[in-house]
This record gives structure tokens, sequence and C-alpha cells, in this order.
């Protein structure tokens, strides 16, 4: 990995895009990672079937950050079936990092609490 792209890991670690809260909320879901304690909290505002907005707030590390931050700008716009599509395979391939098998488990957090989230909705 070069040292641009680690800078820009970094600099998104220090100023995520996509962390707050939203105010009106279609959707809210806490998730935590029992591996390395992470707690997320997820938001979505969705309208006629469409991730209009999207944000996560919590206490978690540097690659659950990263892979909040990455999905959470791969889904805003997206349909809702175009969400359930991103899967583990796709969001690694977005954030690009070698991890190992726990911290897998921290990138996929988010996608975990997403695809619960749309469960819920869809409800």
């Amino acid at each position: 990995m070069d040292d641009l792209y680690r800078s820009e890991l970094m600099e998104i670690y220090k100023d995520p895009t996509h962390k707050g809260d939203l105010a009106s909320p279609s959707i809210s879901l806490e998730k935590q990672n029992a591996f390395c304690g992470d707690r997320l909290h997820l938001t979505l505002k969705i309208k006629n079937n469409i991730i209009e907005d999207a944000k996560f707030n919590g206490e978690m590390c540097f690659v659950s950050i990263i892979g909040a931050d990455f999905l959470l700008e791969e889904i805003i716009g997206k349909t809702i079936e175009q969400a359930k599509k991103i899967d583990q395979a796709k969001l690694l391939e977005l954030i690009d990092l070698n991890l190992s098998t726990s911290r897998i488990a921290c990138a996929t957090l988010t996608l975990k609490a997403l695809q619960e989230a749309l469960a819920k909705y869809a409800k």
C-alpha cells in the first residue's frame, strides 16, 4: 500500500464524511462487535425505496470507521435492493486493505448493521 493511500485512510479516520446522527431517521440500529468491543449506531433516511442519507456514530476502531465510511458512501442514493446486494466481498474490495480474520469483523460491522436495519425496515 502506498503512502498516499495510507494518508487518505488516516484522513477518513480522523474526519469521516458520514459520521454523525440523522435528526429524523427512517430506521436506526445499534450493533456491537464482540471481538474488539466496537459499538455502532447506524441511522438511515429512506424515501421511495431509496437510501437518501446514512450516518454512523459510536466507539469504533480504525478499521470499523473506514469500513463504515466506505460502505455508507456506496449506499447513499441507491435503492434498498441495490444496498442489499452489497456483501462482505464487495465491501472488502472497496476498502482494499489486507485484513486478518478478526479485523474483517471490524470492517464488516456496519455491513451487518445495514443488513439488519434493512430487514427491520422491510417489516
